[in-house]
């Protein structure tokens, strides 16, 4: 018998075996790879609001004193700073500035956190209506009660709840008989900013007073090699170093109401000032006590 056919059955019958023992495959399926899962980010806290500080007054507030105040409030990263101002003007005469009106509308534009004002050197004259009528004349004993309620009208006006106001004492002039009216002026701003929880009242006479009271004529502003003058020939307004000197006194002031400290270097190299509204710019401080 030939062995042929066997050998033929014996093969067929280990591929039918293979055949059964090799696993099965699902057809069309292939498996993905796994990625490891990206660490999720941290949220970056949001930056802090900046806070808004609004300046008001008259030509001390136009001119270079104002214009340091705001650039330097501008300058730091927490800070918007807004500037209101105009010369020969205060609450004397509402009939050719009517700041009461004036300040509303501000306060309302620009919703500040602080309102820093320094008015009174124009006001020791008569008070007018906001029609141009005198009510009552310089000296008079009536005169005091109407300008303290002109300037408790004029701090509610700007207020709200949550803000504060700065008030800039009137700083020491060389005048003597300019200081007999600023003198009566300045106490009664005291007197009424005093009375008000929401209010600061700023003294500004240790800045420009001597050991002996008398008025500082030069000091040493940053900046600046020497000694320098700090007021014009007016003995009033102030020179271009005089006006950067009571900046740098007023504005630590305005960050500690605010709740802020200085920023360093870096930030102030960072943060841009705030360009100046060409509608505060005036052509010439006035001089005199009257508009």
């Amino acid at each position: 018998m030939s062995t042929r056919p066997s050998r033929a059955l014996l093969f067929l019958a280990f591929l039918s075996t293979a055949a059964q023992a090799a696993p099965e495959s699902a057809p069309g399926l292939t498996a993905s790879p796994v990625l490891p899962t990206a660490p999720a980010r941290a949220a970056l806290p949001a930056p802090a609001p900046r806070r808004t500080v609004l300046l008001l007054g008259d030509s001390l507030i136009a001119t270079g004193f104002g214009e340091y105040l705001q650039n330097q409030l501008a300058a730091h990263p927490g800070i918007r700073c807004e500037r209101r101002a105009k010369s020969s003007t205060g609450l004397a005469r509402p009939d050719f500035f009517d700041w009461l009106e004036v300040g509303q509308q501000e306060v309302q534009e620009h919703q500040p956190d602080v309102v820093v004002v320094i008015l009174g050197g124009n006001d020791g004259q008569a008070l007018h209506t906001r029609q141009g009528r005198a009510t009552v004349a310089w000296g008079k004993p009536d005169w005091q009660g109407e300008y303290r309620q002109r300037l408790t009208d004029f701090v509610t006006a700007i207020s709200a709840p949550g803000r504060k106001i700065v008030w800039l004492e009137l700083p020491a002039t060389g005048r003597q008989r300019f200081e007999q009216k600023l003198t009566l002026i300045r106490d009664l701003q005291r007197e009424v900013i005093a009375g008000r929880g929401d209010a600061v009242h700023l003294e500004t006479r240790p800045y420009f007073t001597d050991a002996r009271g008398k008025a500082l004529k030069q000091a040493r502003v940053e900046g600046f090699r020497k000694p320098m003058r700090l007021r014009m020939t007016d003995g009033v307004h102030f020179t271009v170093a005089g006006g950067r000197y009571f900046a740098n006194k007023v504005y630590p002031e305005v960050l500690g109401v605010l709740g802020l400290e200085a920023p360093s270097p870096d930030e102030k190299h960072t943060a841009r000032p705030a360009p100046v509204k060409p509608a505060m710019q005036v052509a010439a401080p006035a001089t005199s006590a009257a508009p």
